[in-house]
């Protein structure tokens, strides 16, 4: 189409949009590592405009339009300087007849890939074609029939209809269904018909649109996303009703298909409109074709980063809380002992356990978790399929807790937890454990993941009351333990292992350079893989595990836990 040769002139000829970008005026795309600022435009799309009687001799062209800088207030002075050039222009331009050339939406964003500010802008520019229409005689396979439907037969007949529905023509509204009759298309005429209808409704109401008796309304009333730290949510609507009212929850319906979050209001109407295309022939059998659609944009907080979103790459992490803001999955499932009936249990709204979801399973029995999911995103989960050695997380009243938080509990004669991370030959490995020992006299281990006495790694509280960290047949005893809710780290790299307790300093001694079973194992929780015995006595809120090097993260990953289960 020639809109773009006149667009290319005015902003070729305009002595401000030139101080800015100079040359640098580009359709469709720019040059690969052109130098910024400069400007990119496109015509997106051509509607014919139809007259009441006769063939239009005139076109409509939508053109968006991209300023990009990497200096912001740049960016809006050049956006400025193109509304300046192109914005109510007429006259023959570029030996283009252009009618005019309307301003519509302006929106700015940061790319932060290219590090690059993007300011869009869209134009509806009209021209006036020139020459003669043809006249078509002849439609093959095709005839059309012409209908009085105002209810007046000696009036003008106004209403003219394809016989395969592919075009039906009423007043000055043609509807025009591609592929035949299994789709229906409403006419694009963009106005402010519609703005009666959506009187009473919400702020956050941007488009709104309705089938008409007189002629089908489209409304719309962009909120500008500049400035915006929120998540941007543009949520689609359809409804069956013509003339639905906005505010009626019960007649709309959520399209399927939703756009991404943050999606642009030019972006995300695109797709409302295409709703308008349905070419469902079921659909439109049961006449569950859209007469009405909206568009709603809210917004939402970004949520904050969790422990895994700061401290990344965990093998392992089993909690009471969740620990990925972006972790999808439940807590842990858990088995009601008077039935064996069990369930999957989430988090609340602050990410804490769900312990009313427990309760309500529960029903005055206690209840066991049968799987401590794994919240690293590597699927390691910790499961007990055997009923007797679960640990126990409801006692038939109360979520059992340690020090206010939920625990799960440890019988220290068969408990234990098998997980799916498999302990191979490591050069670094780290784990972070908040548990609770019921007795500093009793040998409790907390994991195992060796292939013989000597070959792997292991940690236990000993019943000398001493911390104990095995990297092979390298032993380290740490600072005495109590019977009390504790913070345990340990750490083995750089040919040393090193244990502590609630953030002290750590104890340390050389161990070889790489440690580990000669064939691949799989952690044990709470229990001596080797010889089934040392059974975990006490309770457990948090496991944190790394098959790396975390020591330079020890400080700020132990502050996490220790903020959230106040130990120490």
């Amino acid at each position: 189409m020639e809109i773009g040769k006149a667009v290319y002139k005015l902003l070729k000829d305009s002595a401000d949009v030139g101080a800015i970008c100079a040359d640098r005026i580009y359709p469709e795309m720019a040059q690969q590592d052109v130098d910024v600022p400069f400007i990119v435009y496109t015509v997106i799309d051509t509607t014919p405009s139809g007259t009441k009687n006769a063939t239009s001799k005139l076109d409509t062209g939508r053109v968006e339009l991209y300023c990009i800088s990497d200096d912001y207030e740049q960016a809006m002075n050049l956006g400025i300087a193109v509304r300046s050039a192109l914005d109510r222009q007429s006259g023959t331009i570029s030996a283009v007849e252009v009618q005019s050339i309307d301003f519509d939406t302006s929106d700015i964003q940061f790319d932060p890939d290219q590090r690059v500010y993007v300011l869009e802008q869209t134009y509806d520019v009209r021209i006036q074609r020139t020459g003669t229409a043809q006249v078509v005689s002849q439609f093959p396979g095709n005839t059309f029939t012409v209908e009085e439907v105002d209810g007046d037969p000696s009036g003008a007949v106004n209403k003219l209809v394809f016989s395969n529905g592919s075009v039906s023509i009423t007043d000055r509204t043609a509807t025009i269904t591609t592929g035949g009759a299994a789709g229906v298309s409403y006419h694009g005429r963009y106005d402010t018909e519609a703005e009666t209808e959506r009187s009473g409704a919400t702020a956050t109401l941007e488009v709104y649109y309705t089938a008409r008796p007189d002629g089908d309304g489209f409304a719309e009333s962009e909120v500008s996303d500049v400035g915006e730290t929120d998540t941007i949510n543009r949520t689609l609507f359809y409804s069956t009703k013509f003339q639905a009212d906005p505010d009626t929850a019960g007649d709309w319906t959520e399209y399927t298909t939703q756009p991404a979050d943050n999606a642009t209001f030019t972006t995300a109407k695109a797709a409302l409109l295409a709703g308008l295309n349905e070419t469902d022939a079921t659909a439109e059998t049961r006449g569950t074709l859209p007469l009405s659609l909206k568009m709603v944009r809210t917004t939402s907080a970004t949520p904050a980063d969790l422990l895994l979103d700061t401290y990344t790459g965990a093998a392992a992490a089993y909690s009471v809380r969740k620990l990925d803001k972006d972790y999808v999955g439940s807590c842990m499932r858990i088995r009601r002992a008077s039935d064996d009936a069990e369930t999957d249990i989430g988090f609340d709204t602050n990410g804490d356990l769900n312990t009313s979801a427990i309760s309500t399973h529960a029903s005055g029995s206690a209840c066991y978790v049968v799987t401590w999911y794994d919240q690293s995103g590597n699927s390691n989960n910790a499961t007990q399929s055997t009923a007797g050695n679960q640990p126990q997380i409801y006692n038939g009243t109360a979520v059992i807790t340690e020090n206010g938080k939920p625990a799960l509990e440890f019988d220290g004669s068969d408990d234990y937890m098998p997980t799916s991370l498999v302990m191979g030959t490591l050069s670094a490995f780290t784990a972070f454990f908040v548990s609770a020992p019921d007795s500093n006299s009793v040998s409790s281990n907390l994991y195992d993941g060796r292939q013989g006495n000597d070959d792997g790694l292991r940690s236990i509280m000993f019943s000398d009351g001493n911390l104990f960290f095995s990297a092979d047949a390298n032993d380290l005893r740490s600072t005495a333990y109590t019977a009390s809710q504790q913070l345990i780290y340990n750490n083995y790299a750089s040919s040393n292992i090193y244990t502590a307790i609630n953030g002290a300093t750590a104890d340390s001694t050389t161990a070889p350079a790489s440690v580990g079973p000669t064939t691949n194992r799989q952690l044990i929780l709470f229990r001596d893989d080797v010889g089934s015995t040392f059974y975990f006595n006490g309770t457990a809120q948090e496991i944190v595990l790394y098959q790396s090097d975390q020591s330079s993260n020890r400080t700020g990953i132990q502050n996490n836990l220790n903020t959230y289960f106040s130990i120490f």
